[in-house]
C-alpha cells in the first residue's frame, strides 16, 4: 500500500513543472522589446491548438487607448506561450502596440482572426487572459460579464469546473474586472461570436519571472485548461 501511494503522488506531481528565470525572460523578450511595444511587423501571433479552447492574451505589450499609451500585463506574453506548451488549447497574443483590443467596437485584425479560429476549429470555451495588480486580496479574478454570468451565455457547468480547478487559489468573481462592458474582447467573443468567454485577470505577483510564482500560475492555469476540456467533452 505504502509503495502504491507513493506512486501515486509522483504521477500527481509530475505534471507540475517548475520554469526558470532564464526560460521566463526568453518566452518574454518579443514583448518587452520596444519598451513593450514589441518587436517586428506582426501585430499578433496564432498557434494552432487541438482542443476547442482559446486562449487570448490581447494586453502582452501596450495598447493604445483614447490617444495614450497604457501599459501592457506584463507576463501575460510569457504565460500564454507557456501554456502553449503546457496545454493543447489554441492561442493567440498580441506582438505589436496597436489599438486596444480590448477597448473597441471595431473589426480589428486580431478579432477577424478570433472569428476565423472560432469557426474553423469549433471553439467552445474563449479565455481572455489579462492582469491586474497585486493590490486586492485575489490571485485570480473570474470575469463573467457580472454577477449573472451573461458572458457564459447559459452554459452553467463552465463556472463550477473553474472554480473546482482553483481549488488551491485565493480568486474572487467578478470582484475587480467583470468583463461586462460591450467595449471588451469578452462581449465581442460571446455576444457576436456565440462563444462562453471568461476574462481571467492574474495579479501581478504571479506575473513575474520569478521562477516559484510563474511556475505556481502556469501549473494552475494548465490544469484548469485540462479540466474545462474535460468537461467541454462531456457536454458536447
Amino acid at each position: 500500500m505504502k509503495k502504491k501511494i507513493i506512486s501515486l503522488f509522483r504521477k500527481k506531481s509530475s505534471k507540475e513543472k517548475l520554469y526558470s528565470t532564464n526560460f521566463i525572460l526568453k518566452e518574454e523578450k518579443e514583448f518587452f522589446e520596444n519598451n513593450y511595444k514589441g518587436e517586428g511587423s506582426e501585430d499578433f501571433k496564432y498557434s494552432e491548438g487541438s482542443i476547442p479552447i482559446l486562449i487570448s492574451a490581447p494586453h502582452s505589450v501596450k495598447q493604445i487607448r483614447n490617444n495614450e499609451y497604457k501599459a501592457a500585463d506584463i507576463y501575460t506574453g510569457a504565460l500564454i506561450k507557456t501554456l502553449s506548451k503546457t496545454t493543447k488549447a489554441h492561442v493567440i497574443y498580441k506582438t505589436k502596440t496597436k489599438g486596444d483590443e480590448n477597448y473597441t467596437n471595431k473589426n480589428t485584425p486580431y478579432r477577424e482572426k478570433i472569428k476565423e479560429i472560432v469557426k474553423d476549429h469549433h471553439i467552445k470555451v474563449v479565455i481572455d487572459l489579462h492582469g491586474m495588480s497585486d493590490k486586492g486580496d485575489s490571485y485570480i479574478d473570474i470575469g463573467t460579464g457580472g454577477s449573472n454570468n451573461k458572458n457564459l451565455l447559459g452554459c452553467d457547468y463552465i463556472l463550477p469546473c473553474v472554480k473546482k480547478s482553483f481549488h488551491n487559489v485565493n480568486y474572487s468573481e467578478n470582484k475587480y474586472f467583470s468583463a461586462k462592458g460591450e467595449l471588451t474582447l469578452s462581449h465581442y467573443c460571446s455576444h457576436v461570436l456565440a462563444v462562453p468567454t471568461l476574462q481571467l485577470e492574474i495579479s501581478r505577483k504571479y506575473r513575474s519571472k520569478e521562477s516559484k510564482n510563474f511556475s505556481f500560475m502556469v501549473n494552475t492555469l494548465s490544469q484548469m485548461i485540462d479540466d474545462l476540456n474535460d468537461e467541454v467533452i462531456h457536454h458536447l
